[in-house]
C-alpha cells in the first residue's frame, strides 16, 4: 500500500507558516518534500518561536508543527553554483512551492517559466498574500495583517473592545490548508493530463473563502457582519457563551424544540408558556432579558455539573476548554491527532505533533521524519541528484550549501 503522494517530489522554497503548512501536509501524505533553507539561518520561523533548549537547536516549536516529515537543505540562492543544484531538484520534480513577496524568486533565478523549460509539467504554487497582482501585490503579508484587511476583524469582538484578531494566526493556517488542497487538485490533474500549470494563492482571498457565510450574506443580502462577540448571528438570547460556577459553556439554542429542552434543562418547565422562550421572536426581541436569565442559573452550577444534564435533555452546548483539555481529551487522544517523532537531530527524547484533520481507512496521513535541523539533508541530496563528494566538498568550502 502506499501514501496519496508517494512517489511524489516537491522543491520547497516556503518559509515561516502559510507556505510550509501546506507543503508539510502532503509530506504527511507521502510526498517527497525537500526544504531549501538559507544556509546557518534557515527558516525564519525557526527562531520566532523558539525558547531555552529550542532556541539553541534552531528548531522551536511553531517551525516543527509545520515541517516534520521533510528533508531540508541549505543552499545560497544568490551563489552562481546554487542555479545547477536546484535544476537538478526540479528535473523530474512534481511541483514547486513557493511564499516570497511576487517578483523575488523570479529575480532569484527561479521564477516559474525558468522552472518549466526544466520541467514543462512542473505545477508551480506561488503563496502571496494579496496575489501576483493588483494595488497591493508587493505588500507586507503577515497574519494580523491579513485578518484585518480581509475584513475577519471586523467581524470578531464586540462593541466594547472594538476588533479583535483571532487568538491564533488563522490566517497562516487557512492559507496553509488552501494550498495544500490548490497543489494535490493541481497533482491530481497533472497526474491525468500530463500538464502542469501555475498557482497564484492569495492570503487574503484564502480568508475571505473561509469567510463565505459571512460574505454571501453581505453580496446577496447587503448584510453586513457585526461584532456579536461570543452571541450567534441568529441574534437569540439563548445562543451565546455564559459562565459556569467554574468555567464558561457555549449554548447553542436556536429553534424552538431546543430552547423548550433548555427551559426543562433549567428545571424551569413552566418557562415553556412563555413568548421570550418559545418563540424565535421572543428570544430575540427579550435578547438582553433572556441573557441575564441564563447567566443567574448557569452560574450555580460547574460546568461538568452542568454537561449531564444538558445532554440529557438533547440541548446543545460545549465546554469551553483550554488548549490543554481540549487537545488531551477523550475524543482527541481516541483519534491519535497527535504524532509522537524523535526530537530533532542531536535533541534528546520525543515530541508531540499535531496531525491532519483526517483519518483515512487506508494508508491514513502521517510520518516518522523528524522536524530537519537546518541543511541536515544537504550533502544527501546532493548526492541523490549527482554531485560528488568532491564538488559537494567545493561546495561547502564556497559557501554555496
Amino acid at each position: 500500500m502506499a501514501k496519496a503522494f508517494e512517489g511524489v517530489r516537491i522543491v520547497d522554497f516556503t518559509q515561516v507558516l502559510c507556505g510550509p503548512m501546506a507543503t508539510a501536509q502532503l509530506a504527511l501524505l507521502g510526498a517527497d518534500v525537500i526544504k531549501i533553507e538559507q544556509p546557518e539561518i534557515g527558516d525564519q520561523m525557526r527562531m520566532l518561536s523558539a525558547r531555552d533548549t529550542w532556541a539553541e537547536t534552531r528548531c522551536g516549536p511553531g517551525f516543527m508543527g509545520v515541517n516534520y516529515g521533510k528533508r531540508s537543505i541549505a543552499i545560497n540562492l544568490k551563489a552562481p553554483e546554487a542555479e545547477e543544484i536546484v535544476r537538478r531538484m526540479v528535473r523530474g520534480a512534481n511541483a514547486i512551492a513557493e511564499n516570497f513577496k511576487p517578483g523575488v524568486l523570479e529575480r532569484l533565478g527561479f521564477g516559474y517559466e525558468w522552472a518549466r523549460k526544466i520541467e514543462p509539467n512542473i505545477v508551480y504554487c506561488s503563496i502571496s498574500g494579496f496575489g501576483q497582482q493588483g494595488p497591493m501585490r508587493g505588500a507586507g503579508a503577515y497574519d494580523g495583517a491579513i485578518q484585518a484587511i480581509s475584513g475577519m476583524m471586523s467581524a470578531t469582538g464586540t462593541p466594547e473592545t472594538g476588533p479583535l484578531r483571532v487568538g491564533f494566526p488563522a490566517a497562516d493556517m487557512t492559507t496553509g490548508f488552501n494550498a495544500a488542497f490548490a497543489l494535490a487538485s493541481a497533482l491530481y490533474r497533472q497526474k491525468a493530463t500530463g500538464d502542469g500549470q501555475y498557482i497564484d494563492l492569495s492570503m487574503t482571498d484564502s480568508i475571505l473563502s473561509l469567510m463565505n457565510y459571512s460574505v454571501s450574506r453581505y453580496t446577496v443580502a447587503g448584510d453586513e457582519p457585526e461584532l456579536l462577540g461570543n452571541n450567534s448571528p441568529t441574534f437569540q438570547g439563548t445562543s451565546s457563551v455564559f459562565p459556569t460556577k467554574d468555567g464558561f459553556l457555549n449554548v447553542s439554542v436556536f429553534t424552538d424544540k431546543m430552547a423548550l429542552r433548555l427551559c426543562d434543562a433549567l428545571g424551569h418547565p413552566e418557562w415553556k408558556e412563555e413568548h421570550r422562550w418559545n418563540s424565535v421572536a421572543g428570544r430575540t426581541e427579550d435578547f438582553d432579558e433572556v441573557q441575564s436569565i441564563l447567566t443567574a442559573e448557569l452560574s450555580q452550577k460547574t460546568t461538568a455539573e452542568w454537561m449531564p444534564i444538558m445532554e440529557r435533555e438533547g440541548v446543545p452546548v460545549a465546554p469551553v476548554n483550554s488548549l490543554r483539555d481540549a487537545v488531551y481529551s477523550d475524543q482527541v487522544q481516541q483519534r491519535n491527532f497527535l504524532i509522537d517523532l524523535p526530537a530533532p537531530t542531536g535533541i534528546d527524547g520525543t515530541i508531540s505533533l499535531p496531525g491532519t484533520s483526517f483519518i483515512a481507512s487506508e494508508d491514513s496521513p502521517g510520518t516518522d521524519r523528524s522536524p530537519p535541523r537546518v541543511g541536515e539533508h544537504t550533502d544527501e541530496i546532493l548526492a541523490e541528484f549527482d554531485f560528488s563528494d568532491m564538488e559537494i566538498a567545493v561546495f561547502h568550502d564556497k559557501g554555496v550549501v
